[in-house]
């Protein structure tokens, strides 16, 4: 057995705090950063899953210091882009600059096998008014939006997805998980809440999860974005979303790695203020029920 932990949405660098749907308090990310680097010394994994929305990807300096504070935790990691990220022109260029050392082949969405287990990690784009997939957001989109308020979208490329489908096809003898910023399903209708905010899905989900009712070797979709946990099984295949760390709960996942099996536990900072500096009463389901903090998932 061996594990590895997913991190999501760090947001490093952010100066400022403000609301999503509980608090969000980029401000406090160094104190979370120092106890999440004190915990994970207990945990000790193999390496960390970073889905995406690492740092603010405005500016080449935030994105590097983001690199640099994913670095001191002091663990080998898989980066990923999300759409703060990936906001501006030079954002992608950036992001493969910092995390070099980090990325196969040097690309934004890559592959990679651990102990017989594959993953496969993805890189959406934004989708724009007239449908065409860009790397930059249209103008006027906002990156992210209040409730009520036009979000940016996202899809991934047809080129990807045949590149995905490929990948699995050479490691079909394998378990396969597969990882994106984005998730391939929304929310689920039994979380939802009036005048919650909802950061989307990818647009083309659907194309995805067809990809991967092809491979059944593939067992898990790895996600951030929502900023809330979430576990969800669609056509067999095990959707965990996790939230965001500046964001009540400020939790992370630990994935212990059977022969047989993974198995999902949901770990909180062992300094539970973070926690309680983010939380608006009556906002405690952004933790998810509880099918949604741990799950066990068949390999075989």
């Amino acid at each position: 057995m061996w594990r590895f932990v997913q991190i999501s949405d760090p947001h490093l660098g952010s100066t400022t705090d403000g609301h999503w749907n509980n608090g969000f308090v980029g401000t406090m990310m160094p104190g979370v950063m120092r106890c999440l680097r004190r915990d994970l010394r207990e945990i000790r994994p193999e390496f960390i899953l970073a889905t995406g929305d690492l740092a603010d990807g405005s500016s080449r300096d935030t994105v590097f210091a983001g690199r640099d504070l994913i670095d001191w935790l002091g663990f080998p990691y898989y980066p990923m882009g999300g759409n703060h990220d990936f906001s501006v022109e030079e954002s992608r260029r950036w992001f493969r600059e910092a995390y070099h050392a980090r990325l196969p082949g040097g690309r934004t969405y890559y592959s990679f096998t651990r102990h017989g287990l594959h993953f496969a990690v993805l890189d959406p784009l934004w989708l724009w008014r007239n449908n065409s997939l860009m790397p930059v957001p249209e103008p006027n989109t906002k990156t992210v939006a209040a409730p009520g308020e036009e979000r940016g979208r996202w899809a991934l490329p047809v080129e990807q997805l045949a590149w995905l489908d490929a990948d699995l096809r050479v490691h079909e003898g394998q378990p396969a998980i597969v990882a994106c910023h984005y998730p391939a399903i929304g929310i689920p209708e039994r979380m939802r809440r009036p005048n919650m905010a909802d950061a989307g899905c990818l647009e083309n989900g659907g194309d995805l999860i067809a990809v991967l009712r092809s491979h059944p070797n593939v067992r898990a979709v790895f996600s951030g974005h929502l900023h809330m946990n979430i576990i969800e099984v669609v056509e067999g295949v095990t959707h965990v979303i996790t939230s965001a760390l500046p964001e009540y709960p400020t939790e992370y996942r630990e994935v212990a790695v059977h022969e047989d099996r993974l198995v999902v536990t949901t770990r909180g900072l062992s300094d539970p203020s973070f926690a309680a500096r983010s939380l608006i009463e009556g906002k405690e389901w952004t933790a998810g029920e509880a099918q949604d903090r741990s799950a066990t998932i068949p390999l075989t």
